[in-house]
């Protein structure tokens, strides 16, 4: 019998456990999708409970009573409250009239549980930290949305000169100006990809690239950030080409990013002077000039 039989017969020996096990998997594999799919129907009071406290409760209580409270509030305190969720990142999360209810009921809450305690034991100790502690929770919510915008700023300023670099690379290399965007905004996990990405949504929406650049311009609140966004609009304007505008603006932007280091460094000797002369100093004090005091009272 010729070999190639021989060979034949044994691929198509081989070739059967080999199909069965493909078709046997393939079977268990759309088995176990199906009784995962069978399993998993969650009822809408299911998916409802899911979700946070805040989220089902809170922040909905907070927007009910912040609408009702809208009226009552300075001109113009919406939207410069937008705009500082906005640097903060809090946009389509948080809305101003949540804030605004958060800063009625969180004094309301402290106010109501430390008077209840005052009220067992009345003094004026206790009224004047209940009234303090009421003040000071109306103000948290904005001081935590101000560090909140301020942390976010910076780190956005840090993160620039490395992403203008990115974008360098991708244009240089032949990608558009939208494609260097969402390569960027899919590759990064980070407040300036995330205004990139939001950037992108905008004009893939029909919103023109000018108007784009502003918006994010306006929801970050970065000076930097800022000059980039004009530099661009100046380039698309007068036909620049945009790789050379962006190696300019990478390069003045990590020498800007050197001289703050820099002038954070020189600040370091004047600000290490209050914790050494309050923390450290009186404690030299102590242990040099104690023994000395105590003989000087004893000889005395």
């Amino acid at each position: 019998m010729p070999i190639f039989v021989w060979m034949a017969a044994a691929a198509l020996s081989a070739s059967i456990p080999v199909a069965w096990w493909a078709l046997s998997a393939d079977r268990h594999l759309s088995r176990r999708v199906t009784e995962n799919l069978a399993d998993y129907q969650p009822t809408m009071r299911q998916a409802v409970l899911s979700t946070p406290a805040t989220e089902r409760f809170l922040l909905p209580l907070a927007r009910t009573i912040g609408s009702r409270l809208v009226r009552f509030t300075p001109i113009g305190w919406i939207d410069s409250k937008g705009t500082a969720l906005a640097k903060a990142g809090l946009t389509g999360r948080v809305s101003p009239e949540q804030v605004l209810g958060i800063k009625l009921l969180l004094p309301l809450a402290v106010g109501a549980l430390l008077g209840y305690r005052t009220l067992g034991d009345f003094s004026v100790r206790g009224v004047i930290m209940t009234i303090t502690s009421a003040i000071a929770a109306f103000v948290i919510p904005d001081l935590a949305i101000k560090a909140k915008a301020d942390r976010r700023a910076e780190e956005i300023t840090i993160l620039l000169p490395d992403i203008l670099d990115q974008l360098t690379i991708s244009v240089e290399a032949g990608l558009g100006f939208e494609s260097a965007l969402g390569r960027i905004a899919s590759a990064e996990d980070n407040p300036l990809a995330v205004e990139f990405g939001r950037m992108l949504q905008d004009i893939r929406l029909g919103t023109p690239r000018v108007d784009a650049l502003e918006g994010l311009a306006n929801r970050s609140q970065v000076d930097d950030l800022r000059t980039v966004v004009l530099t661009l609009r100046q380039a698309e304007a007068l036909g620049v080409p945009l790789a050379h505008s962006l190696r300019t603006l990478s390069a003045d932007m990590r020498e800007k990013r050197r001289f703050r280091a820099e002038e954070k460094a020189n600040q370091l000797p004047i600000k290490m002077i209050f914790p050494l002369g309050l923390c450290i100093l009186p404690v030299l004090f102590i242990v040099i000039l104690g023994p000395a005091i105590i003989q000087f009272l004893e000889l005395f």
